[in-house]
């Protein structure tokens, strides 16, 4: 799927594991350069949860990060790490379900705010369920991805339900790694390798723990929410949405003007330029908003140079951003930034 992006709360799993980690020390400037995008792209959660971030840049840099440090289990690691908050508004919702089938049933409906991250399908099947990974591509998911989903599932469960001591019998389609110390810690019980789906496999009866922190008031508010954001996706010609998302991934390099994010979305500039232009919108808009949504965010850190901006927005001068953020906005990053201040 080109263009394939990943919300940037869910992207954010991935900072926040390597911060005191000790693989954070040891990042290069351009990883670094990189995380410090995404916990920007995650700052204003409330009111731009989903901001997307490139599925192949995250995926990458997990992959990079991985054999820097010698661990196969490095995914695994990061998807144990999580949290609530990386989903954002469907967060919300399923910290107020009363049962953890009805979260498992509302991480389906509200998947899509997460990204290109693939989906999951609950089958009952007599006193068993199996929770089955769903790839939207063709082909077998990238190991990582099943590895993160799978551990981020079972941490999820057991945070939701108080229980630790929840076990469950991973199938990944992957050939078995050498060594399963993190696999048997996170899951319970040593997985099977080499299948032909990915699921979780687990009794029927966890379905109906109890979600102690549950308020169907709450999960009112929650859902509506929810499913205004899944509407504004809904909305928004498809066309725009891969363009805005190729964009987002190739900002910053040397090859994010119009013939490059073209041939990444498998047509011509021309060809971009017209159906843009159909959707009442031309290239060079959709690159500014892209620019100034991600100034806006990095901005509300703090501790991000005003230089280093500059350079993730691909400026190579500090002054073209300041003068293009004063188009976009009336007023200087530096007053922008002081205001969020006050």
């Amino acid at each position: 799927m080109t263009g394939a992006s990943v919300a940037a709360g869910y992207a954010r799993l991935l900072s926040d594991y390597l911060r005191g980690q000790t693989q954070g020390a040891s990042l290069s400037a351009g990883q670094a350069a990189w995380i410090e995008a995404i916990d920007a792209s995650a700052a204003n959660a409330a009111s731009d949860a989903h901001a997307p971030t490139s599925r192949a840049e995250w995926l990458a840099m997990i992959a990079a990060l991985g054999e820097q440090a010698d661990d196969p289990a490095l995914p695994l690691k990061i998807g144990a790490a999580f949290q609530l908050r990386h989903l954002g508004l469907a967060g919300h919702v399923l910290i107020n379900c009363t049962t953890l089938g009805e979260a498992g049933r509302q991480v389906v409906r509200y998947n899509r705010l997460m990204g290109d991250v693939g989906n999951s399908q609950l089958v009952r099947r007599g006193d068993w369920v199996e929770d089955i990974f769903q790839w939207p591509e063709a082909g077998a998911p990238p190991a990582a991805l099943e590895q993160l989903w799978a551990a981020a599932t079972v941490t999820l469960g057991r945070w939701l339900s108080g229980r630790d001591d929840l076990t469950w019998q991973a199938h990944f389609r992957f050939a078995r790694p050498r060594d399963l110390t993190e696999y048997e810690r996170i899951f319970g019980i040593a997985p099977r390798f080499g299948q032909p789906v990915t699921k979780l496999v687990f009794p029927a009866s966890v379905l109906d723990l109890s979600i102690a922190t549950g308020n169907p008031e709450l999960r009112v508010i929650a859902e509506a929410q929810a499913a205004s954001a899944l509407k504004a996706l809904d909305s928004e010609p498809e066309i725009l949405r891969r363009t805005r998302r190729a964009i987002e991934q190739r900002l910053g390099s040397e090859h994010a003007a119009l013939d490059d994010i073209a041939a990444l979305l498998g047509m011509s500039g021309r060809t971009l330029h017209r159906r843009l232009a159909e959707c009442g919108c031309n290239f060079r808009e959709l690159a500014d908003a892209v620019r100034r949504a991600r100034a806006e965010r990095c901005l509300r850190d703090p501790t991000i140079p005003l230089a280093e901006i500059a350079f993730l927005l691909g400026y190579r001068e500090q002054s073209n951003f300041q003068h293009a953020f004063k188009r976009w906005t009336g007023q200087t990053p530096g007053e922008f930034r002081a205001r969020l201040g006050q």
